[in-house]
């Protein structure tokens, strides 16, 4: 997959999964929710990591879901972080703080990536 694949991928569906898993509003049924999401991608993807290890970097199938499995995790995390500061502060400048700020932090997974790349080259 190239790499501009990759930067529309975080750049564009990283922020729109985070703005999908805001949907639910602060009930504790929303944060139950978000809780589970990122327990199931966060095991599922260290699973296939771990579980897989001697296929992990050959099979790209597995790497590339366990990959997006473990940034589900992250997404999901950075949703409740948000989700818990809107519980506390339900003003529209928190709103839009968390949003922008969650929204960010979807892509840092890509800045790993290309830090990763420049110093194998």
């Amino acid at each position: 997959m190239s790499y501009v694949a990759l930067f529309i991928i975080v750049f564009v569906g990283g922020p729109l999964a985070f703005r999908g898993l805001m949907r639910g509003g602060t009930s504790p049924a929303a944060f139950r929710r978000l809780a589970m999401f990122t327990a199931i991608c966060a095991a599922t993807g260290l699973a296939l990591r771990y579980g897989f290890a001697d296929l992990w970097g050959h099979d790209l199938v597995l790497t590339g879901s366990g990959l997006a499995f473990i940034w589900g995790g992250w997404i999901g995390v950075l949703a409740y972080g948000a989700q818990a500061l809107r519980r506390m502060d339900h003003g529209l400048r928190m709103r839009r703080w968390t949003s922008m700020m969650g929204s960010l932090g979807t892509t840092i997974p890509w800045f790993g990536l290309a830090s990763a790349s420049a110093l194998a080259a």
